[in-house]
């Protein structure tokens, strides 16, 4: 093992302890409180393992084709980690008033991860500690648990590529200082099957005097109302990599084979394409 990951090992030792006890299950609840709940009787999150990691960043293209953005960033997944999510892409920039990160995950294992959050923790090239952060990944399907609850649950399904943003990291961080991201994916292994969930669809960039911004439709495939939905469109270069996030919401309610025409704040950076991510709360009955 590299020796920065030996130090790292012993450095995040403290950091996994104190994380146990306030309850990764109860942290992603919450998070996830406005999209689809789950019941709380879950399996243990597991943790994620990286393409991107092995001490070695991936980055060496630039522009349209750059995977990893400051090339020279090295990503690593925490050590031990054994899940089934990779980082394939990723963005550290200046936001317009704090750092930002974008990151693109795949599934690359043959089940479901579900309600999954990517937590990571940025140091600099001397190996001290800059910041962390945590989000929730989103997901363009839905399954229904098989435990009898009938529970609708957001999962990453096997070949899924799954995005987010953590758009709240210190502003005085220097770009060029960030040495390492490490990260870990929080996620529930649970029974589940698919079923027809929410989409977003026809959606287009629309550049005018105030900036880009996307619209499209959502429609609700499943058999219950939806409330508040969302929108979370990323924009992306030619390969994929978050630039950028945008979103969308909605103060109404959805019903089943429904869907509601949104348009979302401006981007800062828009991109060569771009990735929906479609949300929503079940309606209460």
């Amino acid at each position: 093992m590299p020796l920065f990951e030996v130090r790292l090992t012993a450095r995040l030792r403290a950091v996994q302890r104190w994380r146990a006890a306030i309850g990764w299950a109860s942290l992603l609840m919450f998070m996830l409180a406005k999209r689809f709940l789950i019941p709380a009787a879950v399996l243990v999150p597991l943790a994620c393992s990286s393409e991107a990691s092995d001490g070695a960043g991936v980055g060496g293209d630039t522009g349209d084709e750059a995977l990893i953005v400051p090339e020279d960033l090295t990503i690593l997944a925490l050590p031990g980690g054994n899940g089934v999510l990779n980082v394939i892409a990723l963005t550290l920039r200046k936001g317009p008033t704090n750092t930002e990160l974008y990151a693109a995950l795949r599934n690359d294992g043959d089940t479901p991860a579900c309600s999954a959050a990517l937590s990571v923790e940025l140091y600099n090239k001397a190996q001290q500690s800059l910041a962390s952060g945590i989000n929730g990944l989103l997901t363009q399907h839905f399954y229904r648990v098989t435990d009898g609850s009938d529970a609708i649950a957001a999962c990453v399904g096997p070949g899924d590529v799954t995005m987010t943003s953590v758009t709240d990291l210190p502003s005085d961080i220097v770009i060029e200082d960030v040495g390492y991201v490490v990260y870990r994916c929080p996620y529930f292994a649970l029974d589940v099957v698919p079923i027809d969930g929410l989409t977003a669809s026809e959606v287009k960039a629309v550049t005018g005097g105030a900036g880009t911004v996307y619209t499209g439709t959502l429609f609700n495939g499943l058999d219950v109302a939806v409330s508040d939905p969302s929108v979370t469109v990323f924009s992306v270069n030619r390969v994929g990599r978050p630039l950028g996030v945008a979103i969308a919401t909605g103060a109404v309610q959805i019903p089943p084979g429904g869907s509601w025409a949104f348009e979302t704040n401006t981007v800062d950076m828009p991109g060569a394409d771009q990735a929906a991510y479609p949300a929503g709360a079940m309606a209460k009955q």
